[in-house]
């Protein structure tokens, strides 16, 4: 319950900043600033609701996390419904808020950052050209996601490389629809302003769906193969390699694990050890699982296998390698 409750209010933080600076910013803020807005509260999301869930706060990107095998069925659409209900709930806020100016604020009227097409678009885009952009900006983003949570990325550096293609898409897309990039944060908006961002939310949802199904497609081709071992960004002290492995007996043996006391042989099931060259997760493939999502741990996506194969390993100098035997 906790991932579906920290879904709901990184979605919740996420449509605030963002709608929130384009429609409470007035005149004076720009496609600039509201492509910063949405970019810097996901990289301060991912840091802070990644542990618990993954920090999707996209239906886009757990649909692609989904069709890449990260989660199961059940948790996206838990995920979804969690997301989308902190959407509406965020752009209510905004709604609120803005309508305690002195003038007061229509939300059909004034659409409220509603997304849309034709003579909704910010420069006047049809709806083609909106669909084109929205799959593409959409792509981008869910491809970065699946990029930057992958074994072989290097670790630490997810939220950065997420955040910073959010902003990106945004400035791409704002002139062309208001940039969506995320079916809930046009699905908020538009239930306040109803009529024409309703009728046109389809395009919201289909497209960034795609996107996100193209960009699995893409990442499965661009993926190295089993054989890459990928390396830690910085070395790891011997002393955090032996809390991981601690900690990693834990997980993987709910807490059966056995050593002496100085990191020197804890092993669990299909084994699991530590010494004082780094840690080890060996064993027959091996799954660490967590909830209904296979391949989620935890929420926080492990790879498309969901599993660390046959053998992984965290060597003294920090280099995390993983050798896969043939499939």
């Amino acid at each position: 319950m906790r991932r579906f409750v920290a879904e709901g209010l990184g979605t919740f933080a996420l449509v605030l900043a963002g709608v929130g600076t384009a429609v409470l910013g007035g005149m004076g803020v720009g496609v600039l600033e509201i492509s910063l807005a949405f970019g810097l509260a996901l990289v301060a999301l991912v840091y802070t609701i990644g542990p618990i869930s993954g920090c999707h706060v996209n239906p886009a990107v757990t649909v692609g996390l989904l069709a890449a095998r990260r989660i199961g069925p059940r948790v996206a659409a838990g995920y979804i419904v969690a997301q989308c209900i902190g959407a509406i709930i965020a752009a209510g806020v905004v709604w609120f808020i803005a309508d305690t100016n002195a003038v007061g604020y229509s939300a059909s009227a004034q659409g409220l950052g509603a997304n849309g097409f034709g003579a909704h678009s910010p420069g006047g885009f049809g709806w083609a050209g909106a669909f084109v952009i929205e799959i593409l900006v959409t792509g981008l983003l869910v491809l970065a996601v699946l990029v930057a949570t992958d074994l072989w990325a290097p670790l630490g550096v997810a939220g950065l490389a997420i955040g910073v293609t959010l902003a990106a898409a945004n400035l791409i897309a704002i002139p062309v629809d208001g940039a969506s990039v995320n079916p809930a944060r046009s699905l908020g908006p538009a239930v306040f302003v109803g009529g024409w961002a309703l009728s046109q939310l389809w395009l919201f949802i289909v497209a960034p769906v795609i996107g996100a199904l193209l960009a699995v497609a893409v990442h499965s081709v661009l993926r190295p193969p089993w054989q890459v071992r990928p390396k830690l960004a910085t070395p790891l002290p011997d002393e955090s390699l032996h809390e991981i492995a601690r900690e990693t007996a834990r997980l993987i043996g709910n807490g059966h694990g056995e050593g002496d006391g100085h990191g020197h042989g804890v092993r669990v099931g299909a084994g699991v050890s530590s010494d004082r060259d780094g840690a080890r997760a060996s064993g027959d493939g091996a799954r660490t699982r967590a909830g209904a999502g296979a391949g989620d741990f935890d929420g926080a996506p492990l790879g498309s296998t969901g599993r660390l194969g046959s053998t992984g390993r965290l060597s003294s100098t920090g280099r995390s390698e993983v050798d896969r035997g043939p499939r």
